[in-house]
């Protein structure tokens, strides 16, 4: 069965599992690889750089908030394509999404290097932990061509259906960086700088992986002749990356407001949450895995004008992420002290992280409701309420909740601040999800037709 009847035809489970369970195992590649450098960095004992790297992740948060804009935004914009029939809009989506960001790499390259200094004191950090923190910006800075545009094109892979593939191209870029952590942190001895340079060669590998399969392949273009700033394509996939990327570029806002908020308690407050964090993210990614896999296949079905297909993926995918989410929550909690004991050697920290793990963990169980809502929104073309879904809980919400449970009830308030973000977020989604659906159930013919789209091209 080829990857487009696959997704036309196949049944629920086979469809969810074949097209979720490769993207599931490279965001856990991505978590474990997020983890290596605090726990590679943890094993050396050097508690402020551990601290550098939470302060940093901003930063990074910043670049992948690119490559999600055109790499889902791009993935989204092709499936539909050829879920119409329309190859040639396929090919020129992908094109645009490979050189915008490109160029997007080395305007970010720019930025960062020449203003580091002002954006680590932005980030909070304070003397013990401002070199470090610098150290690291500057060495992701100069990898950002690399990491925006293969952080994208891994999603565009995904487009028609080529999921396991997509997993393989990150999955060995991850094992690099993992590879390298160790020998550049513990063997030369070269702290949060090696951290970096592992970051972003495991990106390097990754991209040339990306660039290998979409030369082979007949539904995607790299060539410079299909780019393109035309509206239909443009608007587009940058309109259909907007929820997502919007949602990772306020978060990295967002967690230096809560870093800021963070370091009146103190490095040692800042380097708990980080690795009390790592619970609730590997979650998350799990979860987030599952529906960035099925995505092409909504997108896909709603493009083709099925929506009972859509129904159908919306419903199984949603039931299996809150039983993923419900599972591995307990799991985390049940062994919370031997998690946060295993990633830093530190006392003040594993005792205060044990503590943070448990709000990191409470609305996990109903994380996986939130994130179909939005991916559900955002694989229909529903770009506004996709993006408002996302932007409260990166945001709007988030950031007046910390300041005030922070007044309220100090560190206790901001490490149960996000819980109650995620709870506010997965009711709006919820709503605006079935506002939605019951919109498209009225108007069968909302999806354009392929003649509409050739004549815009």
């Amino acid at each position: 069965m080829t990857n487009e009847k696959m997704m036309k035809e196949a049944p629920m489970w086979k469809l969810l599992l074949s097209m979720s369970v490769p993207v599931v195992l490279v965001t856990l590649m991505m978590v474990v690889y997020n983890m290596a450098d605090i726990f590679f960095m943890g094993m050396t004992g050097a508690t402020m750089q551990v601290a550098a790297i939470k302060l940093a992740g901003p930063a990074f948060s910043i670049i992948q908030a690119f490559n999600t804009l055109l790499g889902m935004g791009g993935c989204t914009a092709i499936a539909m394509a050829l879920g119409r029939g329309d190859r040639e809009m396929a090919k020129k989506c992908s094109s645009f999404s490979v050189w915008a960001g490109v160029g997007i790499g080395v305007v970010l390259m720019a930025v960062v290097v020449l203003f580091t200094n002002p954006l680590v004191r932005l980030m909070g950090a304070d003397a013990a932990t401002a070199g470090y923190t610098a150290t690291y910006m500057r060495i992701l800075a100069l990898g950002a061509p690399f990491m925006a545009t293969g952080g994208a094109l891994g999603n565009v892979v995904r487009a028609d259906g080529s999921t396991a593939k997509a997993a393989l191209g990150s999955i060995v870029g991850t094992i690099t960086n993992i590879a390298l952590d160790p020998l550049f942190i513990l063997v030369f001895g070269w702290g949060v700088a090696g951290a970096a340079i592992a970051t972003v060669l495991g990106n390097v590998v990754t991209l040339v992986y990306c660039v290998i399969i979409m030369r082979k392949s007949e539904n995607f273009s790299l060539s410079i002749k299909n780019f393109t700033m035309k509206k239909d394509v443009s608007l587009k996939v940058i309109g259909y990356g907007i929820p997502m990327a919007a949602g990772t570029l306020l978060m990295s806002f967002s967690s230096i407001f809560s870093n800021n908020l963070m370091m009146k308690h103190g490095p040692i407050a800042v380097a708990a949450q980080g690795v009390a964090g790592m619970s609730s993210m590997l979650i998350a990614m799990v979860i987030m895995g599952v529906c960035m896999g099925i995505q092409p296949a909504i997108s896909y079905a709603h493009g083709a004008g099925d929506n009972r297909r859509v129904r159908q993926i919306v419903r199984g995918t949603g039931i299996a992420s809150v039983l993923l989410g419900t599972v591995l929550a307990t799991v985390f909690f049940i062994f919370r002290d031997g998690f946060v004991a295993g990633m830093l050697n530190d006392p003040e920290v594993i005792e205060l992280g044990k503590r943070m793990i448990i709000g990191s963990l409470i609305t996990m169980p109903i994380y996986g409701v939130y994130q179909m809502s939005s991916t559900y929104l955002q694989a229909t073309g529903k770009v506004s309420y996709a993006t408002l879904v996302s932007l409260l809980r990166q945001g709007i919400v988030f950031i007046p909740i910390i300041y005030t449970m922070n007044a309220l009830l100090g560190l206790n308030g901001l490490i149960f601040a996000g819980a109650v973000a995620d709870v506010i977020a997965t009711v709006v989604g919820v709503v605006l999800s079935v506002v939605w659906a019951r919109k498209i159930a009225s108007e069968p013919k909302m999806v354009e037709s392929v003649e509409r789209a050739k004549t815009a091209a």
